[in-house]
């Protein structure tokens, strides 16, 4: 990017404004649209105006010059000039000292559409690129800018359709730059901040709890959680299945009682061993033990980093906690966690549901395997865009965030349960299906190809033959094999024809056949390619 150096710019941001209009004049953009108060605010002040043909083109896509235009001249200016944008060019003031970033030194494709995300980022620096926000992980590492971030969603300027998803990736209209604009603008130290809690809709909290599924409990917004359902939510997330399997942590029993080894973990690494007993057990759990529980079971089984500063800030209310539990409270407040209710209060179904959204932003609590030379554990976050979940959803425990809806439409051949019903299952035999991929890899290496796979338990279901899952196949380095048939078993010719190169990418479904032997003891020529989604 090129260096930026500081110039005193006149106030004014367009000189060539005669006229006012306003946006109730523009042919296209009536006085009901929910974006006229928007626009009128930005003409009425000369940032934007429309069009020759009395048009504003609310609809319209914005490209980058188009919207450095209309945010107007920004307080420094770019040392070079870019190598599409020249002198003579319309915008060429306005890219000049835009501050937009560009991926090469040379180009600032002026034409190109802009997308959501820059816009985030482009609008926090306009503000003096305040620090100190943190919105939830969710949130925030959606992108790049984590600072960015926070601030467009705590202020409510960009929030998404959905108060989750910022479609950063998105390009934008007219009307949505405007309301971008003008909003950014309207924020000042005085401006209300707005909680994730507060913003996000109920039905996406209720799908969420549901799909996670770490309580036997009926969903009710106000019902509560005791401490020993929390515990074993919490060793659940630890197992990074289904089920509490306590990896990697201490575990003993001291009273009798169905929670009484999650329980345990929670006081060892949590809550103070004082509070091991039944009656804590029992009792409904406080929003800051459910905090505290849950950062600790998520720093855990987190393939990402999860950062904070010990001798930084925790939540207002926290101080005097025991120093472990205080360590986690702090984690969780400076990565932006939190709820509406007060600290001492009881959690309810509602709350839970919101910290496991934020929670599993971090990294996500879906435990999949990437299998290749060797196997790898990446972890897949839940897809909260329920407006846009595939229409097949309730097939599925989970739907995930980066998986194409097309991959849980297409149905299944010869199918004898959902995944739905498979999953209490799948990830318990998630060692046993490795295995299967791993031998595979190493059939295709043998051959001199090279291939990588990821399983998902969520994708997996039992069929009239034995299992079928559903799995990524990458081709790495397709060596001497020229179709699918040179390094697995198809169903038939047509499948088997499948051309492989690499670089490749595409969704198979594999039938294990009978592959639950009792010695467990299979390869991949007891299982067949059923068919291929692309």
């Amino acid at each position: 990017m090129k260096k930026l150096l500081s110039i005193f710019l006149s106030i004014a941001i367009f000189t060539s404004v005669s006229t006012v209009a306003f946006a109730a004049s523009f042919s296209d953009l009536p006085s009901d649209h929910w974006a006229a108060a928007y626009v009128d605010n930005l003409v009425s002040n000369g940032t934007i105006n429309g069009f020759e043909d009395g048009t504003f083109r609310p609809n319209g896509t914005v490209t980058r010059a188009q919207f450095v235009k209309m945010i107007g001249n920004g307080p420094s200016r770019y040392s070079k000039d870019f190598s599409d944008v020249p002198s003579n060019h319309w915008a060429y003031e306005y890219i000049m000292t835009s501050g937009l970033v560009s991926d090469q030194e040379t180009n600032f494709y002026p034409d190109i559409p802009i997308t959501r995300g820059e816009v985030a980022v482009l609008l926090w620096q306009r503000a003096g690129a305040p620090k100190g926000i943190t919105a939830p992980p969710v949130i925030h590492r959606q992108g790049n800018n984590a600072d960015a971030l926070s601030w467009v969603y705590t202020y409510g300027i960009m929030t998404g359709n959905d108060n989750i998803n910022l479609r950063l990736d998105d390009t934008l209209t007219r009307a949505e730059a405007s309301a971008l604009i003008v909003r950014s603008r309207e924020i000042n130290a005085n401006s209300a901040k707005k909680s994730f809690d507060s913003l996000v809709d109920d039905k996406v909290l209720e799908t969420a709890y549901k799909a996670f599924n770490f309580v036997d409990k009926e969903y009710s917004a106000d019902a509560r959680l005791t401490n020993g359902e929390l515990a074993q939510a919490a060793a659940i997330i630890l197992s990074g299945t289904n089920q509490p399997l306590y990896k990697d942590v201490v575990v003993g029993k001291k009273f009798d009682h169905d929670y009484a080894l999650s329980v345990n973990v929670m006081c060892n690494y949590v809550v103070g061993d004082e509070n091991n007993n039944i009656q804590f057990a029992d009792k409904n759990v406080t929003v800051k033990d459910a905090v505290a529980t849950l950062m600790f079971a998520t720093e855990k089984a987190s393939v990402a980093d999860i950062v904070f500063d010990k001798n930084g800030a925790a939540y207002p209310g926290s101080e005097g906690e025991p120093a472990q539990k205080l360590n986690f409270l702090k984690c969780a407040y400076q990565n932006g966690i939190g709820v509406g209710a007060d600290l001492n209060s009881e959690l309810t179904l509602r709350d839970f549901a919101s910290l496991l959204v934020q929670f599993d932003g971090f990294s996500g609590f879906q435990a999949v395997e990437i299998i290749s030379d060797g196997v790898a554990t990446v972890n897949y976050k839940l897809n909260t865009d329920i407006a846009n979940y595939p229409s097949n959803a309730d097939q599925y425990a989970r739907i995930l965030a980066g998986i194409p809806k097309y991959v849980y439409e297409t149905p299944y051949v010869n199918a004898k349960t959902t995944p739905k019903k498979a999953f209490s299952y799948s990830n318990q035999l998630q060692d046993v299906f490795d295995t299967l991929m791993i031998d595979w890899c190493k059939t295709c290496s043998e051959m001199g190809a090279k291939i990588k796979l990821t399983y998902n338990p969520a994708l997996l279901l039992q069929s009239t033959t034995g299992f079928t899952y559903r799995t990524l196949i990458e081709v790495v380095d397709k060596g001497n094999a020229n179709t699918l048939a040179d390094i697995v078993t198809c169903a038939n010719e047509t499948i088997g024809s499948a051309l492989l190169e690499n670089g490749k990418a595409f969704y198979i479904d594999i039938d294990t056949g009978t592959l639950m032997k009792p010695d467990l003891e299979f390869s991949i020529k007891d299982a067949t390619v059923t068919q291929i989604l692309n």
